[in-house]
């Protein structure tokens, strides 16, 4: 083979393997986007899906207040210009503890009674100070108790069983478990209740408790108003008179 002959099968040979180079090249970018693709279409399905499991939720308590902002204990029950009294709390504070077991009892009474609408407003900020979830997984666990019907009894099991470690908060076993057979969750109710936790399909509402609170003024808990006039300073949870005292103005 002559000199030239060699030559232009050298320069074929060398096209022949850019045009191989070139075209793997090519699958291997197709490749890799169509798995981005895939991969980040999964993933974004994935973290749209975790975050509104957690946090974006919008489920409504059925026994919710006109604006949303809080449960009312005694739907329906109030009579005819019966004063409204809101109570602001959140489920990992002491004192929202200790003044729900002196007084709660009184207040329920008298919205069972007709004679008060009485309403919860929860709210979430000591999972900030206490670096946990605690408050709002509890606030989740009592909208999806009044979905159950059991609303007041519940509400009144978590204050009992408030942990005395700060910053421990309440186990999920507790609250989507015992403190539903304690309050009296079971069968069908129950199975109901322990989907609306283990989705947080309340989340969304708490959220918005939380923040309506906080528009509203509250910075602290326990908060008592009485027809929009905030009454804290003036309840005693020593007094067992504190409460009429306070609804007779």
């Amino acid at each position: 083979m002559s000199n030239q002959s060699r030559r232009e099968a050298l320069r074929a040979q060398q096209r022949a393997q850019a045009e191989a180079a070139r075209k793997k090249r090519i699958i291997t970018v197709a490749a890799v986007v169509i798995g981005l693709v895939v991969l980040l279409g999964g993933g974004g399905f994935l973290i749209f899906s975790n975050r509104d499991s957690i946090g974006a939720k919008s489920d409504v308590p059925p026994n919710a207040n006109q604006d949303a902002s809080g449960i009312i204990v005694n739907p329906g029950k109030a009579k005819a210009g019966a004063p409204v009294v809101v109570v602001y709390q959140d489920y990992q504070c002491p004192w929202c503890k200790t003044f729900d077991e002196a007084l709660g009892p009184k207040f329920l009474a008298k919205a069972n009674a007709g004679d008060i609408q009485l309403e919860y407003h929860t709210m979430t900020f000591l999972d900030i100070n206490l670096r946990n979830n605690s408050s709002t997984r509890a606030g989740v666990a009592a909208a999806c108790s009044d979905a159950a019907g059991v609303y007041a009894a519940y509400h009144d099991v978590i204050y009992a069983n408030q942990p005395t470690s700060e910053g421990v908060g309440y186990s999920d076993l507790q609250l989507r478990t015992t403190f539903a057979a304690d309050a009296g969750i079971t069968g069908d109710k129950l199975v109901q209740f322990q989907r609306c936790y283990d989705n947080q399909s309340m989340a969304g509402f708490v959220k918005g408790t939380n923040e309506k609170a906080g528009r509203a003024g509250v910075t602290g808990t326990p908060t008592y108003f009485v027809n929009g006039k905030d009454v804290t300073k003036q309840l005693d949870y020593r007094d067992p008179t504190t409460v009429d005292k306070v609804l007779a103005g």
